[in-house]
């Protein structure tokens, strides 16, 4: 056991070190959906959460990371249900927007857990006998137990749980292992041990914990106690069982004010303003104000920008116009200077004249003043004589003497003025006769130059200086105008790039959304919660400290839960939980335990059996069935077969046991082989493929189940799924990504026959070998709505439904006969692990079953597979003659049958109930995927002649394709009804706001097409239905949208349509999708505009039903008191008994 020990932990150690040592940190983990208040599911089909390995769950929107703010809200509560878990939180969270966060373990965490418990163990015990094959032997199968009520087998079963020591209990489903689990564990309690009770899935773990629950009388809270997370909603329900039901109680006073609270807070969310509120808030859910503000001013800045580049343009006109004047301005200039360029000589030849002309004009100016002073020389002169003369005339003495003296003045004068006048007169005389000389020859030769010059004279040349100087000028003005147009240009140039640098431009979608936003007046809406936040503002600073709060309280249970939880537990004297969980959490993994009871131990890792069983003081017993999938292979298997020896077996093979005939030999093995599960027929199918001996008086598993009519209710029913190929039915395919197979005959069938069983009231398991088949089923499923519901239909692969059980399972094999897959290769017995796998797949498929067992396949693969393969033996059972023991039914042959065809003399009972099957849930002549779907589809729309009725949420580019025979079909007289989703649908909103203005443009022209093309389309809210019906016959029914499906690129998906035949099932379609009525939109009479159907919920108990349809205005009216726009809000029921849940103030 050391030895062994030490080998493991080596493994584990090597495995941890070459694994992920990333720090923990917040995991989104997916979207939720709201259920009711403070309720939320989150789908778990697809993706592993496992909450026992998750820490601080909190619900937050998935944007990012939840921080201490007001967008997270932390999970109260989960419980774990078929495909789903539900979370609890505050019943003030919002109803849309988040989704679960939570601290996940790093990926070696268990491994890592595992190593460090197998380190821990200083005492072995148990454990030792365990790996060395030194297990206890089990009672006598003569012996007896619970006062003879337990005998045999299951007597042992009880001695061994019951006695110390250490045991295996090999027991097949159904054998009894639950009812012995639950009396031995009522003994062991009744005798204060302390019991683990453990298994490797929660499913068993509450499957073993709820029967001893109903075996023990008088149970106290606390005695039996469930650690992690239940399964089964009678375990999770019960509070004496449930730990965190019991710690609950404990921390009751703290949970009782979380209670008060969240009441409050309630409370204040019903006030009327934040009722209001609310209303707007959904208004406007999907409205972006700051998307819208930015779209908005991108557009303004655009106008500006536009207006910019307009002035900028007026500019450069401008600009190139003062050009223009300039050049002609020069030009004018060019030219007045060529014409004075080209007079140069006359100029020359009037310049000299000119020069000339003013040398005699200089000299005759010197002449005048000559004369000038020669005239006026002689006057003094004259007038000295005559007065002289006067003088000398005068008679007397008196008068001569009286004058003597101005005689003599004159007498002695007169002789200078004569030199006087006699010398200016030979000046002047001089100068006259030099005048005439220069005249005589100067005016020759100014004739002669002026002769020269003409034409040309000096107003001529002054003309031309007077043009040249009014050129020059006007150059100038030109110049001054083209620097002015200049310097505008340049400042609005500068004002645009500035303009640009300092915010984006329009995006291609900004007009679409501004205008959307305007239509639905969103800004106007936003201004009025703007608004009224401002007057809740109160009100909401009062819910934000209640939720502020309410977390505190939270985080407050979380500590007293954190020290309630390992007192609990101590306390227990039953503790029930996983493997994985077991070592996980302390005080379960602390002990110590007298008993060490582990469910479904064959398909446990030995390492983890060895933790488990190590913990045991006096007992431990391994219950599981070596013939069903064994432990889950680790993907770092070490190579050397000394160490993955003890990683790749089973308990029962390290003892030496891997047949029936080796667990009737092992003297420390009991055996439970008498089933309570299934009846005779299965028992047989699955002793020949798994449980039966080789040897002819072997251990064989017997059925207590009493035998039913096989031929009207036959335990096992073999549909054949031969000549569906012709349609690609059944023909099975590989997926493009992965490993695998899938095909669509099985999940038509599959989806038939379980709607049929869930309407008799039976649970229904759809098993497959395959992950893709599954996930298609699931898928194909879900599309239908036919998950989630009561009594459950669930589909997985035959990993996922090990230890569970239902009342009817459909075994989709896959098996379409040209090549064999997993099971059809599947045998117990040989030596490839392959081969092995594939039988213990059918083997847990087939032994889920309580009441029958569908297997779907070809027979030719059935007919074509090798002796003591598991398709063999159904072959020799389904062969008629006196071994036969299961019935056949041809799929080909029923599916697409009217009711007149089938004759009651010819068909046997399982045929007609299957056919009613088909007739009720399928109806159909062909399968198409998503490439041969298109031409069925548009052959049948252009064949048809009185009505095409299609439900095709989104209308993308696949319109354009579709859109002609449509509209061929509406001329032709044909009625033509198209349903799509409203404006407001967020897909839409992006194909219109897609950044590509081409594809935004060809989006906004759709709908308009759509309606011209069609004459009837009605826009429904949240729709997701794909449904074609022609002439209320042909209907086409799945996952593909007629209009918008993308055959290529990142939209391409694998698809499934099924063509189905009949009037009844198309109408019946029609009447659940209420056609009638919806065909017809209401007017509404506040705006005139047509209304849109809307889906709401009823939330009236002991309604008669859960929905109402009604029309609403989607479109804004203008309110005549402010004249600015407003939601028109109108109502108007679709079926008049619905009157009573529209609102009365939206009824028109």
């Amino acid at each position: 056991m050391t030895q062994a020990v030490a080998a493991l932990c080596g493994t584990r150690a090597a495995e941890r070190s070459s694994g992920s040592t990333e720090d923990r940190q917040f995991k989104y983990f997916g979207d939720v959906v709201h259920l009711e208040d403070g309720w939320y599911a989150l789908s778990t089909y697809a993706r592993q959460v496992n909450p026992d390995d998750l820490t601080e769950l909190c619900l937050a929107p998935r944007s990012g990371p939840p921080a201490a703010g007001d967008s997270a809200y932390h999970v109260i509560s989960h419980v774990a249900e078929t495909e789903r878990l539900r979370l609890q939180v505050g019943a003030h969270a919002p109803v849309h927007g988040l989704g679960l966060w939570a601290m996940g373990r790093p990926d070696d965490f268990l491994d890592k857990s595992l190593h460090e418990a197998l380190c821990a163990i200083e005492d072995p015990g148990l454990a030792e006998q365990l790996v060395s094959d030194r297990l206890s032997p089990v009672a006598p199968l003569t012996s007896t137990a619970c006062a003879g009520v337990l005998q045999g087998a299951q007597a042992q079963t009880y001695l061994a749980c019951t006695t110390p020591g250490i045991r295996l209990v090999w027991g097949p489903p159904g054998t009894g292992k639950t009812t012995v689990l639950k009396r031995a564990i009522d003994h062991l309690a009744s005798r204060n041990k302390r019991v683990l009770l453990v298994s490797g899935t929660n499913i068993a773990v509450d499957n073993a914990l709820e029967g001893a629950v109903k075996t023990r009388t008088g149970l106290l809270p606390g005695e039996l106690v469930r650690v992690g997370t239940p399964h089964l909603a009678s375990v999770a329900d019960d509070p004496r069982v449930c730990l965190a039901l019991l710690v609950r109680e404990r921390i009751r006073e703290t949970e009782d004010r979380r209670q008060q609270t969240e009441s409050d807070l309630l409370a204040l969310r019903d006030s009327p303003v934040l009722t209001r509120l609310r209303g707007l808030e959904d208004a406007l859910s999907g409205y972006d104000p700051e998307a819208y503000r930015q779209a908005h001013d991108r557009l303004a800045h655009g106008s500006r920008l536009a207006a910019l580049t307009a002035d900028v343009a007026d500019a450069d006109t401008e600009v190139k116009k003062a050009t223009g004047h300039r050049d002609h301005a020069a030009e004018v200039v060019r030219r007045c200077l060529a014409a004075e360029r080209s007079v140069d000589d006359q100029r020359a030849q009037l310049m000299e004249v000119v020069r000339l002309q003013a040398v005699l004009d200089s000299m005759e100016q010197e002449l005048l003043p000559a004369q000038s002073a020669a005239r006026k020389a002689r006057l003094p002169l004259e007038r000295a004589r005559q007065e002289l003369d006067t003088l000398d005339l005068e008679q007397g003495v008196r008068a001569r003497l009286r004058n003597r003296k101005r005689r003599a003045e004159l007498t002695q004068a007169l002789p200078g003025l004569v030199a006087r006048q006699v010398n200016l007169a030979e000046a002047a005389s001089r100068a006259a006769s030099a005048f005439d000389r220069q005249r005589e020859l100067l005016l020759p030769r100014i004739d002669e130059l002026t002769r020269l010059a003409h034409p040309v004279d000096a107003a001529e040349l002054t003309r031309l200086a007077e043009a040249t100087a009014r050129a020059r000028s006007s150059l100038d003005d030109t110049e001054d105008s083209l620097s002015e147009a200049r310097q505008k240009h340049d400042g609005l140039r500068a004002r645009f790039s500035r303009a640009q640098q300092q915010q984006p431009g329009p995006r291609p979608d900004d007009r679409t959304t501004v205008e959307a936003a305007e239509r639905a007046d969103f800004p106007a809406l936003e201004a009025k919660r703007t608004a009224l936040r401002g007057k809740a503002a109160t009100t909401l600073k009062r819910c934000r400290d209640l939720e502020k709060q309410h977390e505190q309280l939270l985080k407050e249970i979380s500590r007293l839960r954190a020290r309630a939880e390992p007192d609990i537990i101590r306390n227990a004297k039953v503790v029930a939980t996983t493997l994985a969980r077991m070592r996980i959490n302390k005080a379960v993994a602390a002990g110590p335990y007298d008993v060490v009871l582990v469910d479904e131990a064959a398909a446990a890792s030995l390492p983890e059996l060895v933790v488990a069983v190590a913990k045991a003081g006096e007992t431990a017993v391994l219950l599981g069935d070596f013939c069903q999938l064994g432990p889950i292979e680790h993907r770092r298997t070490p190579s050397d077969t000394e160490l993955s020896r003890w990683l790749t077996r089973d308990c029962f093979a390290v003892v030496g046991i891997g047949t029936p005939d080796e667990a009737m030999a092992h003297p420390g093995c009991a055996a439970l082989l008498t089933t309570h599960r299934f009846g005779p027929d299965l028992t047989e199918l699955v002793n020949r493929i798994a449980y039966g001996s080789t040897l002819p008086d072997g251990p064989r598993l017997d059925s207590a189940v009493v035998a039913r009519n096989r031929e009207e209710d036959p335990e096992i029913v073999l549909i054949t799924t031969d000549r569906l190929g012709d349609e690609g039915l059944g023909i099975a395919r590989t997926p493009r990504k992965g490993k695998g197979r899938w095909w669509t005959a099985g999940s038509v069938v599959a989806q038939a026959l379980a709607e049929h069983h869930r309407d008799q009231g039976e649970s229904v398991g759809i098993v497959t070998p395959y992950n893709a088949q599954a996930d298609l089923t699931h898928d194909w499923l879900a599309d239908q709505g036919s998950l989630h519901r009561s009594p459950p239909v669930e589909v997985g692969t035959a990993h996922r439904f090990q230890g569970r059980e239902f009342d009817v399972v459909v075994l989709d094999l896959v098996e379409d006969g040209r090549t064999l897959g997993w099971t059809g290769l599947g045998d117990l017995g040989s030596d490839r692990d392959f081969a092995r796998t594939g039988a213990r797949l059918f083997n847990v498929g087939a032994t889920r079953a309580r009441r029958r067992v569908y297997i779907v396949a070809a027979w030719s693969a059935v007919s074509r597979a090798a002796t003591g393969t598991v398709l063999a033996h159904v072959r020799e059972l389904a062969t008629p003659g006196p071994d036969r023991r299961i019935l056949g039914v041809r799929a080909a042959h029923l599916l697409g049958m009217e009711e007149s065809e089938l004759s009651a003399e010819d068909s046997t009972a399982i045929q007609r109930e299957i056919w009613q099957a088909f007739d009720g849930h399928v109806r159909w002549d062909a399968v198409h995927d998503e490439h041969d779907y298109f031409p069925a589809a548009l052959e049948a729309i252009d064949a048809a002649k009185e009505s095409i009725w299609l439900w095709a949420p989104w209308y993308y580019t696949r319109l354009w394709d579709v859109l002609p025979h449509l509209n061929a079909a509406r001329l032709r007289g044909v009625r033509v009804v198209v349903f799509v989703v409203e404006d407001s649908d967020e897909g839409l909103r992006r194909q219109l706001r897609h950044p590509n203005a081409v594809t935004a443009a060809d989006a906004a022209r759709r709908l308009p097409e759509l309606q011209a093309g069609v004459g009837q389309v009605v826009r429904i809210r949240t729709m997701h239905q794909k449904i074609l019906v022609v002439d209320e016959r042909t209907t086409f029914l799945g996952s593909l949208n007629t209009l918008s499906h993308s055959p290529r690129g990142s939209g391409a998906r694998r698809e499934i349509m099924v063509r189905f035949r009949g009037s009844r099932f198309a109408r019946t379609l029609l009447e659940h999708e209420h056609a009638s009525a919806l065909s017809r939109p209401a007017v509404c009479t506040r705006c005139g505009s047509e209304m849109e159907a809307r889906k709401y919920k009823i939330n009236q108990k002991k309604a008669p039903r859960s929905h109402y349809w009604v029309w609403a205005c989607p479109t804004k009216a203008t309110d005549p008191q402010t004249g600015k726009p407003r939601s028109c809000g109108a109502m108007r029921e679709v079926h008049p008994q619905d009157t009573v849940f529209v609102p009365k103030q939206r009824r028109i």
